[in-house]
């Protein structure tokens, strides 16, 4: 039996379900669960459930043996519920199957906690955006300067994709406060501007590592 988590799933052949889990070891991976699509399985196999599930079969596609509820699943709502969509499509996009990312695992149920009960959801989504690109090998450096200079909370810098930080002595496009960027490192902020051009940076190096495809969650938030 394997921890896990529901991405997603959808109807299969009448009476089953395809699901994507993301699974303790193994990293992101498809499952069928024959005849679940009634019954006290679908119920079980819900997202934002902890789960532990066996399987059994050879391929990429593996058969689900047997599932179950490990605890109380998070109930989400609203816009929060929104956040809980945004985040398991960003591991179906940008976490490659076979990829056993443990960390990742902790990272999203401590995510999942935090925009339960978090003033700011829109903070966590920053961090946990920010913590799949590094884990998935995208390595964004905020801390220091393209030159390998300290970032300094009250200078400013730009961004660009592919190089980093660069500082700016005056104006720039996607100019971006040193406390900005030092916050989004730390995991911590102060001022509503900080998160403001958090989620403008993070957009766009989220946008550049998916080749600019539209995201469905997104939709929901409009």
């Amino acid at each position: 039996m394997r921890a896990a988590f529901l991405l997603h799933r959808r109807p299969y052949q009448n009476t089953s379900l395809l699901l994507e889990c993301l699974v303790a070891g193994e990293g992101r991976m498809p499952l069928i669960a024959r005849g679940a699509a009634k019954g006290r399985l679908r119920g079980i196999l819900q997202p934002f459930q902890p789960l532990t599930l066996q399987w059994r079969g050879r391929g990429e596609v593996m058969t689900l043996t047997h599932a179950e509820a490990a605890e109380k699943p998070l109930d989400l709502k609203k816009k929060v519920l929104y956040c809980g969509f945004y985040l398991n499509e960003l591991l179906m996009r940008l976490l490659p199957r076979g990829d056993a990312c443990d960390n990742l695992m902790q990272i999203y149920w401590k995510t999942l906690l935090h925009l339960k009960y978090s003033e700011y959801p829109d903070w966590e989504l920053r961090c946990f955006e920010l913590q799949l690109l590094q884990e998935t090998g995208y390595g964004v450096v905020l801390d220091r300067t393209c030159e390998g200079e300290s970032v300094c909370s009250n200078e400013n810098y730009s961004y660009t994709i592919g190089q980093g930080v660069t500082q700016c002595f005056g104006e720039a496009d996607a100019l971006i406060q040193g406390k900005t960027l030092l916050a989004l490192h730390q995991g911590e902020w102060q001022h509503a501007r900080e998160r403001h051009e958090a989620k403008l940076l993070m957009r766009r190096l989220i946008d550049h590592s998916l080749d600019y495809k539209p995201l469905k969650s997104r939709e929901l938030f409009r």
